[in-house]
C-alpha cells in the first residue's frame, strides 16, 4: 500500500486544516502564549519536590484522580462527581467532541457554535472530529451579538456551544446578561463557558452551572503559573460528567501532574493569588503606557493579555520586537479585526518595561 492511499483514509475534514505549531525556541521575553511569567519560589518548588518524592512512579497514577477532583470541589463548589478532567482544556474540548457526536435529527453531523474571533482549539477541534462548525462574530465592542448568536443556534440546533469569557484574543468578559439570556433561550444544546483566564477578572459564571444543568464550565492551571503541568477540567452536571468519563482515557493524567494541581488548589494557592494580582497591576501598567502612543490602541482587558490594534504593519513590528528578543503574538488567519492586532502576555515589571522601551524605540 503506497503512501498516498494511506493519506487517502484520515478525515477529509483534515484537507482543511494546517497542524496548530508552536516556535522552536523561545526569546528572552515572551510575551506571546498567555503564561504567567512568574517562576515559582523556592518554598513551593521545595514542596512540590517533597510530594513527589513521596509518590510512587512506579505504579500507574490514581485513574480518576480522585484528591485533585476533591480539591477542585472544595475550591470552586459542586461535588467532585461533576468534575471531568483533562490534559489541559484541548483535551476536554476532545473529549466533548467525542462524545456528544450524535447529529441531530435532519442533520448531516453534529454541530459546534462559538462567538468569534475566539479560542482557535473550538473550531479546530470539532473539524477533527468531523463536525461542523460555525463561528458568529461579536460586535464591534467585543460583545456576543445578542441577535446573531440566538439566529445561529435557532437555525443549526448546535450540540455544543462555547464562550471563553474572558474571551482570548479580545481579553473582555462576556455580557453577563446576554450570556444568560442565550443559555436560558436554548436548553437543548451544552452551553460551556470556558474560564481559562477567569482567575484574572474577578469574574465567575459558577451559578450559571449550578443552576442549569445545560451549562458547564472549563478551567485549567494553565494561565495561572503551571502551564507545564497541562491540566484542565469541565464541571458539567453528574449526569454528563459520567458520559464523558466512558471516552476519557484511564491514566490521562500522569501522578506528577496530579499532586503538583493539587498543590496548586491548596497549599500554593496563595502564591497563585500572590502572582495575579501582580499580573492584573502590571496588566494595568502596561495598558497605560501603551496608550501613550498614536499608532496603537490597547483594549480594555479582564485576562492576563492585551490586545492591541496598530497602524501600521503588523508583521514588521512584530518582526522589529523580535529583532529585540521580545516575541507578541501576531494574527494571520481567522477574523480580519484582529489581522490589525498584537497580543501582549503580561510579563514581569522588568519584561515589560523592556517592551515598553523597545517600543518607544521603534515607534517614536
Amino acid at each position: 500500500m503506497s503512501i498516498e492511499s494511506l493519506k487517502a483514509l484520515f478525515r477529509a475534514e483534515l484537507d482543511e486544516l494546517s497542524a496548530y505549531r508552536v516556535p522552536p525556541a523561545a526569546p528572552a521575553v515572551k510575551l506571546d502564549a498567555n503564561e504567567s511569567p512568574w517562576p515559582l519560589p523556592p518554598a513551593a518548588r521545595a514542596r512540590i519536590a517533597a510530594v513527589l518524592h513521596a509518590s510512587e512512579l512506579n505504579r500507574y497514577p490514581d485513574g480518576r484522580a480522585t484528591k485533585l477532583r476533591e480539591a477542585l470541589a472544595r475550591g470552586l463548589g459542586g461535588s467532585a462527581d461533576e468534575y471531568v478532567l483533562g490534559v489541559g482544556s484541548d483535551e476536554l474540548i476532545s473529549l466533548i467532541a467525542t462524545a456528544m457526536c450524535r447529529s441531530r435529527a435532519n442533520a448531516e453531523r453534529p454541530v459546534v457554535v462559538f462567538p468569534e474571533p475566539t479560542f482557535v482549539m473550538y473550531g479546530m477541534t470539532s473539524r477533527t472530529h468531523g463536525w461542523r462548525a460555525i463561528g458568529v462574530p461579536l460586535d464591534g465592542a467585543w460583545d456576543l451579538d445578542a441577535d446573531a448568536m440566538a439566529d445561529a443556534l435557532e437555525r443549526t440546533n448546535p450540540n455544543v456551544v462555547y464562550y471563553a469569557s474572558p474571551n482570548n484574543p479580545t481579553g473582555n468578559c462576556f455580557s453577563r446578561s446576554r450570556l444568560e439570556a442565550l443559555i436560558d433561550a436554548f436548553p437543548d444544546s451544552l452551553h460551556v463557558i470556558d474560564e481559562a483566564y477567569g482567575p484574572y477578572s474577578g469574574q465567575s459564571f459558577a451559578t450559571f452551572a449550578e443552576e442549569r444543568p445545560h451549562c458547564a464550565l472549563m478551567g485549567t492551571l494553565s494561565k495561572v503559573g503551571f502551564a507545564g503541568i497541562r491540566v484542565g477540567w469541565v464541571r458539567i452536571h453528574e449526569a454528563l460528567s459520567a458520559e464523558l468519563e466512558k471516552v476519557r482515557q484511564p491514566f490521562n493524567l500522569n501522578t506528577a501532574a496530579q499532586e503538583i494541581a493539587t498543590l496548586a488548589l491548596t497549599d500554593l494557592a496563595p502564591v497563585i493569588e500572590e502572582h495575579i494580582t501582580s499580573v492584573v497591576a502590571e496588566r494595568e501598567r502596561l495598558a497605560t503606557a501603551l496608550d501613550e502612543h498614536e499608532s496603537l490602541r490597547c483594549f480594555p482587558s479582564n485576562a492576563n493579555f492585551l490586545l492591541v490594534q496598530c497602524a501600521g504593519n503588523v508583521g514588521e513590528l512584530c518582526a522589529a520586537l523580535l529583532q529585540r528578543d521580545i516575541a507578541v503574538r501576531q494574527f494571520s488567519t481567522g477574523d480580519s479585526r484582529v489581522r490589525s492586532c498584537i497580543r501582549i502576555t503580561v510579563g514581569t515589571p522588568d519584561e515589560n518595561q523592556r517592551l515598553i522601551e523597545a517600543l518607544r524605540d521603534i515607534l517614536g
